[in-house]
């Protein structure tokens, strides 16, 4: 009886640690943000701030930050000039935005867009008009690109052109998990069809 009783609770163990793995790796999701690491490169002096009382705005010239996480993933975001909101100085408007993302082991990518908005405590960035996407496989022109740090997702929506290889896709919206690698891709009306254009 006692033979049968430890086989038993070895089984029971068993398929609970089974359980536990399965929902971990599956279910369980990593909070990304709590990872990542920022500085800013160059600090904020007389020379790079102004204050314009006439229309109550601060602005920081050649605004710096670089971003990274544990995985070894670098974030390095530039701007030519950051406008400090005045009824929200949790978020920067970035003017004349470049950006380039290390991945770990990956050619980097490059972003650029006329503007941009940066939270600084969520690292959120919200890139709009005319953003750029370049990397060794793909092109990307777009109006707006979402990095949510928060939620584990880039958000890339009002695509204009996306040339992968030698492919062209006609797509209105591309959603990427970060954490699962899932990419979702939509188009904003139901009756339009994703094209996918081979040369």
């Amino acid at each position: 009886m006692k033979k049968n009783t430890v086989f038993q609770l070895l089984i029971f163990s068993i398929i609970f640690l089974s359980i536990f793995l399965f929902y971990y790796n599956f279910f369980y999701k990593k909070n990304y943000q709590k990872q990542i690491k920022t500085e800013i490169i160059n600090e904020v002096t007389p020379d790079n701030f102004k204050e314009d009382t006439e229309t109550n705005k601060s602005v920081i010239l050649n605004l710096e930050y670089k971003s990274s996480d544990a995985f070894g993933n670098e974030y390095i975001l530039k701007a030519n000039s950051a406008e400090i909101l005045p009824d929200d100085e949790e978020n920067l408007k970035l003017i004349d935005v470049r950006a380039v993302i290390y991945l770990k082991d990956k050619t980097p990518i490059n972003i650029s867009s006329d503007f941009a908005f940066h939270n600084k405590n969520s690292f959120d960035t919200n890139f709009f008009s005319k953003v750029e996407i370049k990397h060794d496989e793909f092109d990307i022109e777009s109006e707006n690109l979402d990095l949510l740090y928060a939620s584990n997702l880039v958000s890339l929506y009002n695509v204009k052109q996306f040339v992968y290889r030698e492919s062209s896709l006609k797509v209105d919206k591309i959603n990427f998990d970060i954490l699962t690698k899932d990419l979702s891709m939509n188009m904003f009306k139901n009756n339009e069809r994703i094209n996918i254009l081979y040369k």
